[in-house]
């Protein structure tokens, strides 16, 4: 038999039994899979819903904006002296507030010959103190800075006075609650003799506080030296120091001699911070600096004690070695620590 050619065939389709199976399941996930979306759809309608019932009927405490942190607000006043004179004063306060808006306060009070700019020192505290809701005031003594008066109106009684003054003006401006003073050199111990019930904190920075008219030691080293500018003044009323080119009344002498600070911290109870720097014993003796620290720790409470932490610093606390950079950290860990003193005792809900 002759050979056939072979004819060419398609390749066998699979029955149809066997080609509907893949195509149902298909069809049944597409199914399943819109049905899913529906129902997520309805859910996530249903849910919006009720957070918009929810939001409209009671607002909800995690959708209220935070409010900005406060900034500080800082102008000049004149501030009426017990003396009938004006006080130059500088003040610094929460941008946030209203006239209801009770805050605290804090006076700042600079050294001998110094100016309410505290060294550099005290802008930097208050406008620290501002963003935490505390408002501040330092001023002028008087001879010192801008004000008018003659260098012999600077007395302790005088200083005393203004302190009163610029709370009472704070006071006539602003809803004030607590107060706190924070006094460098000289002006630590207008603070320390300040100390009262009525003040909720008090910061000394290396604080002129030796005992009578040894806290004129800076001036005269030698009791015998003091004695005699003490004599020297009693004369003509008035005593002018070589060197610092500013001339004291006998009236400042006379109330340095009575005056005790030691005595004054050792009665208070209200909140205290500390701090003495390397540099001190250039203006203090080891005696005024371990007394005060002694009536600080005979209270039997709890203070800041910084008399370790300024090693390396000046009276004014800058660096000895004039580093601008070793300054810095200086002044920062002074004022930052001050100012956390300052709000844990004054606004201690904050704080906590």
């Amino acid at each position: 038999m002759p050979n056939r050619k072979k004819s060419s065939k398609s390749p066998a389709r699979p029955a149809a039994g066997r080609r509907r199976g893949p195509r149902i399941l298909y069809a049944v996930t597409v199914c399943v899979l819109c049905i899913a979306a529906i129902v997520l759809c309805l859910v996530a309608a249903g849910h919006l819903v009720g957070v918009e019932l929810i939001s409209e009927s009671q607002p909800s405490s995690s959708s209220s904006a935070t409010p900005a942190p406060a900034a500080p607000v800082t102008t000049t006043a004149a501030v009426p002296s017990e003396r009938g004179t004006e006080i130059p004063a500088t003040i610094t306060v929460p941008d946030n507030i209203t006239p209801e808006t009770e805050m605290p306060l804090v006076v700042m009070c600079h050294g001998f010959t110094g100016n309410r700019d505290g060294d550099g020192h005290f802008q930097p505290l208050a406008d620290t103190l501002a963003k935490s809701g505390i408002a501040s005031i330092r001023i002028d003594f008087p001879g010192n800075g801008d004000s008018t008066e003659e260098f012999t109106a600077y007395t302790l009684d005088n200083m005393y006075d203004d302190i009163e003054s610029a709370i009472s003006y704070m006071r006539g401006s602003y809803t004030i609650g607590k107060i706190g003073l924070v006094g460098h050199s000289m002006g630590g111990r207008v603070v320390s003799l300040h100390l009262s019930d009525a003040i909720s904190a008090a910061a000394l920075w290396s604080p002129a506080n030796g005992n009578g008219l040894d806290g004129l030691e800076f001036i005269s080293d030698t009791a015998e030296g003091r004695e005699q500018m003490r004599a020297d003044a009693a004369e003509t009323g008035e005593y002018a120091i070589s060197g610092w080119n500013v001339t004291i009344s006998s009236d400042f002498i006379e109330q340095m001699d009575r005056s005790h600070p030691a005595d004054s911290i050792r009665d208070y109870t209200g909140a205290l911070l500390v701090a003495f720097a390397g540099g001190d014993l250039d203006l203090l003796s080891q005696t005024t600096i371990d007394d005060t620290l002694q009536a600080a720790n005979d209270r039997e409470l709890d203070f800041v004690d910084l008399s370790d932490q300024f090693a390396d610093a000046t009276h004014n606390y800058t660096a000895q070695s004039e580093d601008e950079a070793e300054t810095a950290e200086i002044s920062a860990l002074l004022e930052n620590s001050t100012a956390e003193f300052l709000i844990d005792a004054l606004l201690p809900d904050q704080a906590a």
